[in-house]
């Protein structure tokens, strides 16, 4: 909407230009403005004419009320306006005042449409038109001075009732209880932004395309504004709580809701994540679909770094049921680890696993591995630490230099009079002769070296091929560490 025009809307609704500073903040993008608390209604504004739901209404004379119908569809024309009107009537003579600062005789039409808000309009003649603004914009007038001028047709009351099957498909079966219109765009596409209050249920927030502009509909449940900068008014914190319940009861039935926390949307778009808090068990993280907030899967707080992790549960109480999960979910898989610390890395999207590191007594040289996310059919896929560095992956609860100390003890077990205290190891693969066996190549201080061929259970190792040895026989696999297996004496 021009901002001279707004200006002149709000002229006739008795606004001051210090109003539109408060209502129509320019910028440079299409941003909204939002309106002070005390642009909301008061207890002393809501009397039967301010409150948008009665009021004295007009004495409808009915060759005006004819003549007005006649001309409607040509006003909505020249305004450029998708209404089809089903009610006009002219509500008095208006003098105003065009850009040039010419001025022309007016009258003011107010007029309802059988779908979309209904709007007051100064009409010159049928073809030239100035200045509509919607029924609500003029309920809102009127809360600040209840002389303003307000709808008064049936069809436009209350002045949020063409709202109600708007807002069906995105908040189905809300019986709009209260609307507040939030501010205006000033920049394409041009909007109205409303929040919606659904009485007993959780209301959301509708943009709706200005008066003439081709804007399109959006839409976002108070659900995903709490905790932002655009938390809703009309919808209290406890239905929003109730409301989530059972998204929270789909992803864990055994949870007792006790918070709620909006995270985020999916980088996607597609998706949004809620952080539930439960009174009787650590809480998580669901990921829910963007298009009707059903449960899409389960983030174990454990796992939700690079979501920023969970604020509803204490850091200490996540990682002891995780680590509890964690322990079940190997040992079903056939490996045996109580697990005493993990590292969540990542997550593996197309099969809902993550990629996680974990340390338990029972497996010293560590696991790690792709393991289910809850509600996942994928398997778990686990390794220890010495294989996944044949994968250029490294560990950090299991370091390098505790898998060399173990390298350096089982050849000194080998080869016990050469000498050998690793200075270097390349990891190089699994063996194929040796179910789980690891291939690596060893640099000694002494620059002996050797091809290993470590058991499964890394307690000893069942080959040892000098450098030189496995050269002159041309084995697969070659020392290929510089300088490595140069020293030859008694090799």
């Amino acid at each position: 909407m021009n901002i001279a025009k707004f200006a002149a809307m709000l002229r006739v609704l008795g606004l001051s230009l210090g109003v539109i500073a408060a209502t129509a903040s320019l910028t440079a993008t299409a941003a909204y403005a939002q309106n002070p608390d005390e642009d909301r209604p008061n207890s002393q504004a809501k009397t039967k004419k301010a409150d948008g739901k009665s009021g004295p209404g007009l004495t409808i004379d009915p060759a005006q009320q004819a003549k007005a119908m006649a001309d409607a569809p040509a006003i909505v024309a020249a305004a450029k306006i998708a209404c089809e009107p089903i009610n006009a009537y002219p509500r008095g003579p208006h003098d105003y005042e065009k850009e040039d600062k010419t001025k022309v005789k007016a009258t003011i039409y107010e007029i309802a449409c059988k779908t979309g808000p209904g709007f007051i309009i100064i009409v010159a003649s049928p073809t030239e038109v100035y200045s509509p603004f919607t029924c609500t914009a003029a309920w809102r007038a009127q809360q600040k001075e209840a002389k303003n001028i307000g709808c008064e047709l049936p069809e436009n009351k209350p002045h949020y009732k063409w709202l109600t099957p708007v807002v069906q498909p995105y908040l189905p079966g809300c019986e709009i209880s209260e609307v507040k219109m939030i501010g205006s765009s000033t920049a394409a596409p041009y909007f109205d932004r409303y929040e919606v209050g659904c009485g007993s249920k959780v209301g959301g927030i509708i943009d709706y395309p200005q008066l003439a502009s081709d804007a399109p509909i959006g839409f976002r449940s108070c659900i995903g504004q709490e905790g932002t900068t655009a938390t809703c008014t009309l919808s209290t914190r406890e239905q929003i709580i109730e409301s989530l319940k059972p998204l929270a009861a789909t992803a864990d039935s055994k949870c007792q809701v006790s918070d709620v926390r909006f995270v985020g949307v999916t980088t996607e778009g597609n998706g949004v994540f809620y952080e539930f808090g439960c009174s009787n068990q650590p809480g998580f993280i669901v990921r829910a679909k963007l298009s009707d907030n059903s449960f899409d899967r389960l983030v174990q707080c454990s796992a939700a770094a690079s979501l920023g992790g969970c604020k509803l549960t204490k850091a200490e109480d996540a990682a002891a049921g995780a680590s509890g999960d964690y322990s079940s979910i190997l040992k079903k898989a056939g490996y045996t680890c109580t697990v005493s610390d993990f590292n969540v890395i990542g997550s593996q999207e197309n099969t809902k696993r993550d990629y996680v590191e974990f340390k338990c007594p029972e497996q010293p040289w560590g696991l790690i591995g792709f393991v289910p996310q809850p509600g996942s059919t994928a398997g778990v896929s686990v390794t220890d630490c010495y294989l996944v560095k044949t994968r250029n992956r490294t560990c950090t609860l299991t370091t390098d230099d505790m898998l060399k100390g173990q390298l350096d003890k089982l050849i000194k077990i080998a080869e016990p009079k050469k000498g050998c205290d690793i200075k270097e190891v390349k990891y190089l693969g699994e063996s194929a002769g040796v179910e789980g066996g690891l291939i690596a190549e060893i640099a000694c201080v002494n620059k002996r070296g050797y091809i290993i061929v470590v058991e499964k259970d890394r307690n000893s190792i069942s080959l040892a091929t000098p450098c030189h040895i496995a050269k002159a026989h041309k084995d697969p696999q070659q020392c290929t560490i510089a300088g490595n297996g140069t020293y030859l004496a008694d090799n």
